[in-house]
């Protein structure tokens, strides 16, 4: 029956495209499809749906998609890149729409979950409806909220809520959404939760985790952010947070199809897509500056690199990285008395080294990065004096690899920053280096090497004011590698760390939004017009400043 049920609902929509419906009997669609969603489901079901496919959601974004990889210097492309220099920032986009699919879902699974009196469903449903729509707002502006998901009652044309009074409402839901999960009685099914397994408490920590990520986020437009942040510190036992890597919301990789594998991997993309995405330098240098472990976890060594000693030259090395991947790399001489190598001076900014990355804001189908002159030998996509993303990040399913959402290291950085701004007591330098611990354990690294890092002078707050902010953030953006939702907006609150003229970026201003989708404009103009004229200056760009920023 689920089945004619979808199928019928593909020939309604393609007919009514066909027909060159209104935007009124689009809106009709949308509500009916609200209601299908949830037809004959329980509430065990959805919450597996609903997990799984958020984590997605943030995992593509975090990776997958170059966009926002690309914006904060993780990665670059070394084939129509415009993403290196914030050209996906100039067009309208959908992910709107992508996150409202989701909602519509946990809009159904909350009714299912009132009706049966299943409260810490509820909660747990709460968390994730909080997580979407803050996204929503966070890249957007004013958006939806009050009156979204009210197709069944009528609503076809949402008003654009203002952004401060979504703030006001999320942290309402996640403050909830902790109360619900702790009264409820009821147990969580093992098999459907597919992120913490029946454990009760740790949805509680997600929801508490998630509150502080956004209590931060806005702490310079809520006056009392920082005495809500203490508020939950405060309170382990009613406000439990996370604490270590087993707290994490983040769901593992079953590697056997497409849908369920990591989205670098070969079942999803082939050599060539992956050999279009290669390290940031911004990423690789800091990495190797810091003699950081997890270099060699993320990044493989250069197929040829550069060596200014000639006695190396054709000289072949090999590597193995802690998981077991084994690369090689032949040296090559500089020999700038070859008339090739001497063309490519200017582009020669790594040698004598393993591991290079593509300098910032390099432009798209630029193959001679770090002076790569033999570019028939390398292909279209090839470079062989840059590092790729090591072989970890081409399986299909790791121990290594997760769909994330948000970890305990992130936390622990927020809790860094509390402490530093006076919001916490605690102290600052334990929570950083427990943040750093935190995020090498996740990749694993041993423990041995964490000490000897966390012992570097380089690493050591330096403490004061900024120049404990600094070395924070230059941590909390390393941990936050391959979860780059959280790294842009994080970026953009602080300007730290300080990327925005890197390389080839000093003529590119930094974006500060997504531009609202298209059909906003055609189907819901009023809601749009209302929120564009809040941002600053009241135009729907990239450049515009909404409420978080002003």
């Amino acid at each position: 029956m689920k089945s004619l049920i979808k199928k019928l609902s593909v020939l309604v929509l393609i007919s009514c495209f066909a027909a060159s419906c209104g935007k009124d009997s689009l809106r009709s669609y949308d509500a009916q499809q609200q209601l299908n969603a949830v037809e004959d489901v329980n509430d065990p079901f959805l919450l597996s749906s609903i997990i799984k496919q958020t984590a997605l959601f943030y995992s593509v974004k975090g990776y997958d998609d170059s966009r926002l990889p690309g914006a904060v210097q993780y990665m670059e492309r070394n084939f129509q890149g415009g993403d290196n220099y914030y050209q996906g920032f100039k067009y309208p986009t959908d992910d709107l729409y992508a996150v409202m699919n989701i909602l519509k879902l946990i809009d159904g699974a909350l009714g299912l979950a009132d009706k049966k009196g299943s409260t810490t469903y509820k909660g747990i449903f709460k968390i994730y409806r909080a997580l979407l729509f803050s996204f929503m707002t966070d890249y957007y502006g004013d958006i939806y909220y009050s009156e979204a998901l009210k197709g069944r009652e009528g609503i076809l044309y949402p008003k654009y809520d203002k952004q401060a009074d979504i703030y006001t409402g999320l942290l309402a839901e996640l403050e909830e959404a902790n109360k619900l999960i702790k009264q409820g009685t009821e147990s969580l099914s093992p098999t459907y939760d597919l992120m913490y397994g029946g454990d009760k408490v740790k949805w509680q920590k997600f929801a508490n985790s998630l509150k502080l990520r956004l209590l931060m986020r806005a702490s310079k437009k809520i006056a009392d952010a920082g005495t809500q942040i203490s508020a939950i510190v405060k309170d382990p036992s009613g406000h439990p947070i996370f604490m270590d890597n087993g707290d994490n919301a983040a769901i593992s990789y079953v590697g056997t199809t497409r849908e369920n594998s990591w989205g670098g991997g070969r079942l999803n993309w082939d050599y060539s897509e992956f050999d279009r995405r290669r390290p940031a330098k911004t990423l690789a240098d800091k990495l190797y500056s810091l003699n950081d472990p997890r270099l060699h976890v993320w990044l493989a060594p250069a197929e040829k690199p550069w060596t200014s000693n000639p006695a190396l030259n054709g000289v072949t090395i090999s590597t193995t990285d802690a998981n077991g991947f084994t690369d090689e790399s032949t040296w090559e001489y500089l020999n700038r008395s070859n008339p090739d190598i001497a063309a490519q001076s200017a582009n020669i900014l790594d040698s004598n080294k393993l591991y290079a990355g593509f300098i910032a804001g390099m432009y798209g189908d630029f193959l001679n990065g770090n002076g790569h002159y033999d570019v028939p030998a390398g292909g279209i996509f090839g470079n062989f004096k840059v590092s790729r993303f090591s072989q970890l990040f081409r399986q299909n399913s790791h121990d290594l690899l997760k769909a994330t959402i948000m970890n305990s290291d992130e936390v622990q950085f927020i809790l860094a920053e509390a402490a530093v701004k006076g919001y916490i007591t605690g102290d600052a330098a334990t929570y950083y280096r427990e943040g750093i611990s935190l995020s090498m354990e996740r990749w694993g690294v041993d423990g041995s090497d964490i000490t000897t890092y966390l012992a570097q002078p380089a690493i050591t707050l330096p403490g004061n004011h900024d120049g404990n902010l600094v070395k924070i953030a230059d941590q909390k953006w390393l941990a936050l590698f391959t979860v780059a939702t959280e790294t842009y907006l994080d970026i953009r609150r602080t300007q730290l760390p300080n990327i925005f003229s890197n390389g080839l970026l000093t003529t590119y201003p930094f974006p500060l939004r997504f531009i609202y989708p298209g059909a906003e404009l055609g189907q819901n103009v009023d809601a749009y017009n209302a929120g564009v004229s809040t941002l600053s200056p009241a135009v729907d760009n990239q450049f515009s400043k909404m409420w978080l920023l002003q």
